[in-house]
């Protein structure tokens, strides 16, 4: 196979790991909206790589900004704002723990998952956990996402 072969077969999931890694870095919320139209595009085949090389290039990023907050990751970075500071109360005011607010951020939104990356870098969260549930929580946020055009082609046809 040659580059062009190669590009043609697998430019999707490098473009995906890619836009991905930049969302994930970017205060932006651009893909769900990446994700469909890749969906709607692609073969159902492709969808669990999809999906995981979206959410790895998600929690790359993710991962930069809890270093960075954390204080491991020697970056320049604005003092907590009130977004930050009210993700941190959510965090230590859960009863269930950092974990689930944690993956509840990763999978539903809320509160943003850009700010609860950076809350949980500030309040020590462990590492282990912050990757665990952040990545369970893109995944599965990221599948429906990826499957939804898939059962709508489906249901269509």
């Amino acid at each position: 196979m040659n580059f062009e072969q190669l590009l043609l077969h697998y430019g999707i999931y490098l473009t995906t790991l890619i836009v991905s890694l930049v969302a994930g870095v970017l205060p932006i919320d651009i893909m769900e909206v990446y994700l469909v139209w890749v969906a709607a595009l692609t073969p159902r085949s492709q969808a669990i790589p999809i999906v995981f090389l979206a959410t790895l290039g998600q929690m790359v990023g993710k991962t930069i900004f809890y270093f960075a907050a954390a204080g491991i990751l020697k970056v320049s970075i604005k003092k907590p704002g009130e977004k930050i500071r009210a993700v941190q109360e959510r965090i230590a005011r859960s009863r269930y723990g950092a974990g689930f607010v944690l993956f509840a951020s990763a999978f539903l939104g809320f509160p943003p998952f850009y700010w609860a990356s950076v809350a949980a870098g500030v309040c020590r969260i462990s590492f282990p956990l912050f990757l665990a549930t952040g990545f369970t929580g893109r995944f599965l946020r990221f599948g429906v996402f990826v499957f939804f055009p898939h059962l709508i082609k489906g249901i269509i046809r």
